[in-house]
C-alpha cells in the first residue's frame, strides 16, 4: 500500500503538545553509538547488536558454488585502518584469501566523524593462474533489519527520473500484503520495474541508468529508528526489501548483470553501498541522509562543496552573433546570472539552424565536438570572453559516449565505439556507444573534453548521456562473460570524470543523463545533477509537475537544479515553483518586461540559494492535484535562519492553511519576513508551535516566500 504524505499541515488547539527541542539535523548520542558498535564489530572490535542486523559482514558474492561467507570472514580479516583525514573520512581496509578458489577479496569500509552512518565497496580479484569459477549473485549489500518491536516497517523511496511529471515522486509503502498477510517483498531489478509500470499504468522505459525508474536510496523504517541504504552504480543495479513477519526483514541489493569468469589477475567491484542509522521523526533520518550527501557525496572545490549556480541557458544553436547580443542584454538589465550555459546544437558541420531543441540537424552531428563553423565561425571563444567580461563562469554541453556513424571519430577510429549490432559491424547514420572500458576510447574522450576546456576556458562542463548503454554492452559480451563489459564501461566513466577533475581542480561536472538518470552516490559525487529531468523540456510541462517533482527530490538531495518550465519566460508563480540551488533560466525574453522579470526571479533565486544547502521539511503536497497547496520550508540549523515556501495552485478553493513550524524553538523570538511586501513581524515561537503558523495566499495561482530567523 503507497500512501501520499501531508506532512506539516494541521490543525492544533492550545494545549497541544510542545517539544522541548526543535527538529534538528545533528545526530544523537544514541545514532552515533550504535553505528560505531556495528563498525566495530565489523573491524573484529566487538559483538553486534543483537538481533537488529546480519551477524556477519554486509556483502556476499559466489564463485560457482562456493560462496563467500564459507571463507570471508570477520575473524579472518586482515585489517589495516587507515588515519581521520581532513575531510572528516577514515578508510579501513579488510583482506582475505582463498586457497580453494585462488580469488582474493577486499573490503574498503569508511566511516565518518559526526555521522551515524558507514559505506563500503568489495573487489574480488582472480589471483591464480586459471580463469576462475562464475562470480555471482554479488550483493554489494546483504543483511537483516529488524524491528525491536515486532513494527510494520515501511520502505520509504523516491521514482527516478523517467522524464515524467511524477519523476522523484516520493512513496512510502507498508511492508505487507493485507491486513492478515504480514509479509511482503518489495523487488527493483528489470523483470520487476517492468510489471510495476504495467499495474500502475506507468510508461516506464527500459533503460539500465541509475536512476531511469527508481532513485537508489532507501529508507526502511521500523517503528522509531530505521536504517537508510544507498548505492552508488551508474548503471543497472537491483534491490529487493522482504518482510518475513515480525518487524525480520532482510535487505539485498548490487549490481544487476553480472555471472562472469575472472581471468588471471582480473578483478570485478560491488555497488559503492552506504548504510546510516537514525532514530525519531522520519525527517530527522532524511534530514542526516542529506547532510551527509552534502559532505561526503558532493563534489568539493578548495575543501567546500561546489556551489551550484543560478544561470541563464541559451540555446547552442543561436550564433555566436546572437548570444552575444544577448550577453550585452544581460549587461544592460544586470542581470546578476552565475553562469553563462551554452546548450547543446553547438557543433558538427550542419545547416539547418536551430533555436530550440525541437529544429535544426544538430542531433546526428554528435561525435564530432567541434564548433559548428556555419553558427559559431569554428570557435566559442568570443562568447567565452563576453561572458567572463561580465563576471559569468561559462558551462558548455557535451555528449561524449555518443555518436552517429558518419562522424569523422567513428571513421577514424572504428574500434572506439559498440554498435550494439549482433555482427558489430555500425551501420550509416547509426546511434553507437563509446566503449569507455576500451583504454584508448578513454583517452580520446579524456582528449575531447580538455580541448574544449582549455581552449574555451570552461568553468562548468556539462556531460549529458542519451542512450542506455546496456543493449551495446550486452550485444558486445563475449561466451561466460555476461556484465564484464558493463562492468569495465562504468569504472572507464569514473575514471574518465577523475582524471578530468585531477587535470583541471577548478572544473565543475554537470551531471546529466536524459535529465536526472545518472543520479546515484558514485555520480554525484563527481557531478551535481543540476538537470534533474528532461520532462521540463516540453510544452506540456506543467508549473505543478515542477512543484512536485521539487517537493520529492528534496527528500534525498541538498543540491540538484531545474528549469522553469519550456523555454519561456513566465511569472514569480513559476519561478517558485521550481526554486531550487541550481535553478536554471532560459534566455528567450524580448520585451523589458520579460528582461525584469528574468532578472527578478534571478535576484529571488540567488536570495534562496542558501537554504537549500539546510534540512527540509515538507508540509503540505497531493500530486497532481490542480486543486491543491504545495509548501515546504528549509532551515540553517548552524545560522538558526529558514525560507519558507507555499503554492497556491490555479483551482485550490483554500486560501490559507496552518503548518507546524518543526525548526520553530519555543523558547525564542522569531523574525519573518514577507519577501513581496517587504513586511516583517516578530512571533512568539511557543505560540507558532502551540497555535501553528497561518500561510494566507489570497488569489489562486498564486504564492508566498517568507524568511525567519531569530528576533534581535
Amino acid at each position: 500500500m503507497w500512501q501520499p504524505l501531508v506532512w506539516g499541515a494541521m490543525m492544533v488547539s492550545s494545549s497541544a503538545a510542545v517539544p522541548v527541542e526543535p527538529y534538528s539535523s545533528r545526530p544523537t548520542d544514541a545514532e552515533m553509538a550504535f553505528v560505531e558498535q556495528w563498525t566495530g564489530f565489523l573491524l573484529g572490535r566487538g559483538p553486534a547488536a543483537t538481533g537488529r542486523y546480519t551477524a556477519d559482514l554486509p556483502f556476499s558474492f559466489k564463485c560457482g558454488d562456493r560462496s563467500s561467507r564459507d571463507w570471508v570472514k570477520i575473524e579472518t580479516a586482515r585489517i589495516e585502518s587507515g588515519d581521520w583525514q581532513e575531510n572528516g573520512a577514515r578508510t579501513h581496509v579488510l583482506t582475505w584469501r582463498d586457497d580453494q578458489t585462488s580469488l582474493s577479496c577486499e573490503m574498503r569500509l569508511r566511516e565518518f566523524r559526526g555521522h551515524p552512518a558507514f559505506d563500503w565497496v568489495v573487489r574480488v580479484r582472480n589471483e591464480g593462474t586459471a580463469d576462475s569459477a562464475k562470480i555471482h549473485d554479488f550483493w554489494g549489500i546483504d543483511t537483516c533489519w529488524n524491528a525491536t518491536d515486532g513494527s510494520m516497517p515501511i520502505l520509504h523511496r523516491s521514482i527516478g527520473s523517467p522524464g515524467h511529471e511524477d519523476d522523484f515522486q516520493f512513496r512510502s509503502e507498508f511492508m505487507h500484503n493485507s491486513m492478515w498477510d504480514k509479509r511482503r517483498r518489495i523487488p527493483m531489478d528489470t523483470p520487476s520495474n517492468t510489471r510495476w509500470g504495467e499495474i500502475h499504468s506507468y510508461n516506464i522505459p527500459n533503460d539500465h541508468r541509475s536512476s531511469a525508474v527508481w532513485l537508489p536510496f532507501f529508507n526502511y523504517q521500523t517503528g522509531g529508528d530505521g536504517l537508510i541504504t544507498g548505492l552508488g552504480w551508474s548503471g543497472a543495479w537491483r534491490a529487493y526489501f522482504d518482510h518475513q513477519g515480525g518487524g525480520s526483514s532482510t535487505i539485498l541489493a548490487g549490481v544487476e548483470n553480472l555471472d562472469t569468469i575472472l581471468r588471471p589477475g582480473e578483478a570485478v567491484r560491488s555497488t559503492l553501498n552506504l548504510a546510516l542509522y537514525w532514530q525519531g521523526e522520519l525527517m530527522h533520518g532524511q534530514n542526516l541522509f542529506r547532510r551527509l550527501v552534502l559532505d561526503h557525496y558532493t563534489p568539493h572545490m578548495d575543501g567546500k562543496p561546489v556551489e551550484p549556480p543560478i544561470p541563464g541557458v541559451v540555446w547552442g544553436g543561436i550564433p555566436s552573433a546572437e548570444h552575444l547580443e544577448i550577453i550585452e542584454k544581460i549587461q544592460e538589465y544586470e542581470i546578476p546570472f552565475d553562469v553563462y550555459w551554452f546548450d547543446a546544437g553547438w557543433y558538427g558541420t550542419g545547416t539547418v539552424p536551430s533555436y530550440s531543441v525541437f529544429e535544426g540537424d544538430w542531433g546526428i552531428m554528435a561525435g564530432d565536438w567541434r564548433p559548428n563553423p556555419n553558427w559559431h565561425h569554428g570557435t566559442l571563444k568570443p562568447v567565452s570572453d563576453a561572458a567572463h567580461a561580465l563576471g559569468m563562469k561559462f558551462l558548455v554541453w557535451v555528449e561524449p559516449c555518443r555518436a552517429l556513424q558518419g562522424r569523422p571519430v567513428t571513421l577514424e577510429h572504428p574500434e572506439y565505439f559498440l554498435t550494439g549490432n549482433a555482427d558489430g559491424e555500425a551501420r550509416d547514420g547509426q546511434t553507437l556507444l563509446l566503449d569507455l572500458g576500451n583504454p584508448e576510447a578513454l583517452n580520446w574522450a579524456v582528449d575531447v573534453v580538455a580541448s574544449l576546456v582549455e581552449d574555451y576556458g570552461m568553468d562548468w562542463y556539462e556531460e549529458d548521456f542519451n542512450l542506455d548503454p546496456n543493449p551495446y554492452l550486452e550485444a558486445a559480451a563475449e561466451p561466460d562473460r555476461w556484465g564484464m563489459r558493463e562492468m569495465r564501461f562504468i569504472e572507464g566513466h569514473f575514471a574518465f570524470w577523475d582524471t578530468l577533475l585531477q587535470r583541471f581542480p577548478n572544473l565543475a561536472i554537470l551531471n546529466c543523463a536524459s535529465g536526472g538518470r545518472r543520479i546515484d552516490l558514485e555520480s554525484i559525487s563527481r557531478g551535481e545533477p543540476l538537470w534533474r529531468s528532461d520532462y521540463n523540456c516540453f510544452p506540456e510541462a506543467t508549473a505543478e509537475s515542477t512543484q512536485d517533482q521539487s517537493y520529492g527530490i528534496q527528500h534525498w538531495l541538498p543540491i540538484q537544479g531545474s528549469m522553469i518550465r519550456g523555454w519561456s519566460m513566465y511569472d514569480t508563480y513559476e519561478a517558485r515553483c521550481a526554486l531550487s540551488p541550481g535553478m536554471e533560466t532560459g534566455i528567450v525574453a524580448k520585451t523589458p518586461e520579460e528582461w525584469l522579470q528574468l532578472k527578478a526571479n534571478v535576484i529571488q533565486a540567488k536570495r534562496c540559494k542558501r537554504y537549500f544547502m539546510g534540512d527540509y521539511y515538507p508540509l503540505a503536497n497531493q500530486q497532481r492535484d490542480p486543486a491543491a497547496w504545495t509548501a515546504y520550508h528549509l532551515f540553517l540549523p548552524e545560522e538558526q535562519e529558514g525560507m519558507l515556501v507555499a503554492l497556491r495552485r490555479a483551482k485550490s478553493d483554500v486560501a490559507a492553511m496552518t503548518f507546524d513550524l518543526l525548526t520553530i524553538d519555543p523558547a525564542r523570538q522569531w523574525e519573518f519576513e514577507d519577501y513581496d511586501s517587504g513586511k516583517r513581524w516578530v512571533a512568539s515561537g511557543r505560540q507558532i508551535r502551540e497555535e501553528g503558523f497561518e500561510v494566507a495566499i489570497t488569489q489562486r495561482r498564486g504564492s508566498r516566500l517568507i524568511f525567519y530567523r531569530p528576533a534581535p
